[in-house]
């Protein structure tokens, strides 16, 4: 006997059907909008027949529609003025993203000179000022096109499916006013709660609370954000229907408290959720919640029975109606893929656990950490190449705070107008909620191998949980038998992914390790605040895994001083096997292949690739690093090290002279300041400068990077004698002391070797 399908399914799936196959086809002819209606009609006809005319009408009318969606959604007028300058009004759309060289901000161009197109865009602007969600802006802007598709990462596709054609530069803006009407009411909606949801809270602990409330994680530190990625506790940053369900259970508890009829509270939730849908903003678990929350009260209001695969259904129609590119975009997929693995997998995994001796509480929450781990992460694996590993007992152990943390906040800025003593004492006890949230997601962050990396540790860890699953299914006594060889292999498991790798303590301060690459370069700079890495050595000499030897589990940033095998070799695995936030390269003109390796890494993961020139600054906690050179990627031809990025890095009273192979003839006209630490230039060749360059910085340690019994005779007998000469100046080497570490807390500093 087949499965009943409902007419309300078969109709809004028809619908949804539609929409998407309009990514396939496009069907935006007036032909197929008169069919659409043609079929709608004849639905009035014979009863019989009446729910398949109006599916086959709506899934019409559906293709018809977003079709015509996705051709407004390709039109774009300011694309025909890339390569232009000029004055232009814009509104800011969305929340700014910033990095350590520039802010994102999403606009809405309202003018450009006489052109008057409505046409989002992105506005790029130096480091440092940004502008509130709403404001009019007025600029002089540089139209320019998205990056191409290269090497697996299309930048123009993704903005393109935004409707978004063409990115605006600009160095600086003024604020003429803000928009008004229902977007206006939205940013001062999103204001008012983002302000008084967490009152007397600062700096991170805010940050997280305004994460979960509102899916806002710009304040968030890139190495937190990393963490709870591959702590698999993403999820919880991004607006879900549990939010939405405890505004609901708030208003009719409000008007239950008040004495008010259930009716008044279920109007009252409507507005509620309208009303935070508009603060939250446009993003599909904001929208699927959202409509899930209003049909629900609808439904009671009308005296019908709730259906959550309807609501389901409908909010994915919502979506796919605004925009049927959301199909392909990841933050669909994970939501829909979520809700509907919770809706099939939650109640027959609860229902397994109940032979076990669990809590009904933890049996639920293993039980959705399972199901949504287990349907996200080939999501995850396909859009972003790596997926948590950890996901169920992180999930697990975090997911208890997650409800708390919310009702708190919620109440918080409810009371805020009314008892802030009570809404500050709400929010201090909420703080530590939130500290709790971000020590969980460090924690099994920073776990070893805390992500997959490959679709082959994928599809072992999923042969390995059905293997288990089958075994633990087989009947007693060798049911027993299997449970207890299921824990062996778990152990095993786990003691191989969690075997300790002895790395050392975190830096209290700065820590500087030259690592022994041989003939190349790899210098490792820590701080409590995360690292960076400046170059990565030739290929074999393994640079990923040395700095996770040492505790490193992401990089803030990576640098390329220039394209040479010796410094760039070793990259393109480092990005494969860390989180980095950006990576710093001087983009020269290059045919090398080790460069373009790293290229294509960064494009397939979405890491930016930022070109280095001089004056560029960013701040990792409290080292503050500057590039000194180059001015430009140089032209093709000429040599690399007169364009290699040369980096001052500042810690309190401490500083170090990173020169990557730039020689004298670069470094000694910058006039760079005096300097405990020099790295030597070009692993110690021969320098004519180098005498002047030292009596100029009058460093206190020289570190040389160079392979033991190399080629080239590095270093050469008149830089060793130029090191020699200079009084109190320790020179160490990595082909006689290996791996050199600096330690300073700001003022002092230490230096110790080991081979």
């Amino acid at each position: 006997m087949g499965t009943h399908i409902p007419a309300p399914h078969l109709v809004a799936a028809a619908l949804c059907v539609g929409l998407g196959a309009s990514l396939g086809l496009r069907a935006s002819s007036a032909f197929f909008a008169v069919l659409a209606l043609a079929l709608a009609v004849s639905a009035l006809g014979d009863a019989r027949f009446r729910v398949i005319a109006l599916a086959a009408a709506l899934l019409v009318g559906g293709w018809w529609w977003g079709s015509v969606r996705l051709d407004a959604l390709d039109r774009s007028v300011l694309a025909e003025q890339i390569g232009r300058a000029g004055p232009a009004l814009l509104e800011v759309t969305g929340p700014s993203r910033r990095s350590a060289f520039d802010v994102r901000v999403p606009v809405r161009v309202l003018q450009f000179g006489p052109e008057s197109p409505g046409e989002r865009a992105r506005l790029d602007l130096p480091a440092g000022r940004a502008s509130a969600q709403g404001a009019r802006l007025s600029a002089i802007v540089e139209i320019e096109a998205p990056r191409p598709e290269e090497d697996g990462y299309d930048e123009a596709g993704y903005l393109g499916r935004q409707g978004v054609h063409v990115v605006l530069t600009a160095s600086s803006f003024t604020v003429v006013g803000r928009r008004g009407g229902v977007a206006g009411l939205a940013d001062r909606l999103r204001a008012e709660i983002a302000s008084s949801l967490a009152p007397g809270v600062s700096g991170e602990r805010r940050a997280v609370v305004a994460a979960v409330v509102l899916g806002e994680d710009e304040g968030l530190s890139q190495g937190l954000r990393d963490d709870f990625r591959a702590s698999g506790l993403y999820h919880l940053l991004a607006v879900s229907g549990q939010n939405v369900a405890y505004v609901v259970a708030g208003m009719l508890a409000l008007a239950w408290l008040l004495g008010f009829s259930r009716w008044a509270g279920e109007i009252g939730a409507l507005v509620a959720v309208g009303g935070y849908l508009m603060a939250v903003g446009w993003q599909p678990s904001v929208v699927r919640a959202g409509v899930a929350g209003g049909l629900a009260s609808l439904a009671w209001l009308a005296g019908r029975a709730r259906d959550r695969w309807y609501f389901l259904l409908i909010g994915a129609a919502v979506l796919l109606a605004w925009n049927p590119y959301s199909l392909l975009e990841p933050g669909f997929q994970l939501s829909f893929g979520a809700v509907g693995a919770i809706f099939v997998l939650v109640p027959r995994l609860e229902a397994w656990l109940a032979g076990y001796p669990l809590p009904r509480g933890v049996a639920t929450v293993l039980a959705v950490s399972v199901a949504c781990g287990g349907v996200t992460a080939p999501i995850l694996m396909l859009h972003f190449q790596a997926a948590p590993l950890f996901t169920v007992l992180s999930n697990a152990v975090a997911g208890p705070v997650v409800a708390p943390l919310l009702v708190l906040a919620l109440v918080s800025t409810a009371l805020g107008s009314v008892l802030p003593e009570a809404a500050l004492a709400l929010a201090w006890v909420n703080g530590w909620f939130a500290a709790y949230l971000a020590g969980c997601a460090r924690f099994f962050g920073s776990l070893p191998h805390a992500q997959l990396t490959s679709w082959t540790s994928l599809a072992a860890l999923a042969a390995l949980a059905l293997f288990a699953l089958l075994l633990s299914r087989l009947p007693p006594p060798r049911g027993r038998r299997a449970a207890v060889l299921t824990a062996m292999l778990t152990l095993v498991v786990a003691g191989w992914r969690l075997r300790p790798d002895n790395a050392p303590p975190p830096p209290t301060g700065l820590r500087i390790v030259m690592l022994d690459v041989g003939q190349g370069d790899a210098i490792l700079l820590q701080t409590r605040a995360g690292a960076v890495l400046v170059d990565e050595g030739p290929p074999e000499a393994g640079v990923a895994s040395q700095i996770r030897s040492l505790g490193v589990r992401r990089l803030a940033a990576l640098v390329v001083t220039h394209p040479h095998r010796d410094h760039v070799g070793g990259a393109a695995q480092v990005v494969d096997s860390l989180p980095v936030g950006f990576v710093l390269d001087p983009l020269e003109p290059t045919n090398s292949a080790d460069e373009e390796r790293l290229l294509r890494e960064a494009r397939a993961r979405g890491v930016q690739v930022v070109p280095a020139r001089v004056g560029q600054a960013f701040d990792l906690g409290a080292l503050h690093i500057r590039v000194l050179w180059p001015d430009g990627p140089g032209l093709p031809g000429e040599d690399p090290h007169e364009h290699g990025v040369v980096l001052l890095a500042t810690y309190g009273r401490f500083d170090a002279l990173l020169t990557g192979d730039s020689e004298s003839a670069v470094t000694l006209p910058l006039r760079p300041p005096d300097v405990e630490l020099l790295k030597v230039a070009h692993h110690g060749s021969a320098d004519d400068g180098l005498g002047d360059l030292l009596r100029l910085v009058r460093p206190s340690v020289a570190l040389v990077s160079v392979g033991q019994g190399n080629d080239y005779g590095h270093p050469a007998p008149s830089t060793t004698a130029a090191l020699s000469s200079l009084p109190g100046l320790d020179v160490y080497r990595t082909d006689e002391d290996g791996r050199i570490t600096i330690e300073s807390d700001g003022s002092s500093f230490s230096v110790r070797t080991e081979r």
